[in-house]
């Protein structure tokens, strides 16, 4: 007598609590933060004004906070990109009596790092900082960027960097 046997409510409220608690857990909010966005295009080496930051919710923990107290772009920054720490430089302090300099940097060489010119044909070594990051270019022969040196060794670099007898040392 199959049909006088007891229903199996306690299966039926188990699925049920299954199916509510996967809804629950389904709807529920995820914490986030508030998370900087380049609103336009921005060129390395350009402040970043308050203007060009749109602030977006992200999930909490996606994603590390930049310092923006003094932003400058490390990089090219497309619109809509997120601006993460390693895109943000710290403001390059110039000392008073220094040059800044063109010379072919690699890509590590951000604004605000220390470099170490070797100039070959002098075999001598001059430190500097950089000032604005290479740009590559698609359609120039140049990645040059901006490096600023002591006054009194400014010439030096310059002929060595036009000469191409300049090394590029980064601090890592």
């Amino acid at each position: 007598m199959f049909w006088l046997s007891h229903p199996p409510y306690l299966r039926w409220i188990l699925a049920a609590a299954l199916i509510v608690g996967a809804l629950a857990w389904e709807f529920q909010q995820a914490a986030t933060v508030r998370y900087p966005f380049a609103q336009r295009a921005i060129a390395s080496g350009e402040p970043i004004p308050e203007d060009a930051v749109d602030w977006r919710p992200v999930p909490k923990g996606l994603m590390e906070l930049p310092d923006l107290s003094a932003p400058i772009a490390a990089r090219d920054l497309v619109a809509g990109e997120p601006i993460g720490p390693s895109a943000v430089a710290a403001e390059t302090v110039i000392p008073d009596e220094w040059w800044s300099v063109p010379i072919a940097l690699p890509a590590a060489a951000l604004p605000g790092r220390p470099v170490r010119l070797v100039l070959l044909d002098l075999q001598e070594t001059v430190d500097g900082v950089v000032v604005a990051a290479a740009r590559p270019d698609p359609l120039s022969l140049s990645d040059a960027g901006l490096v600023a040196v002591p006054g009194e060794h400014a010439p030096a670099v310059a002929m060595a960097a036009v000469a191409g007898t300049i090394a590029v040392l980064v601090q890592p």
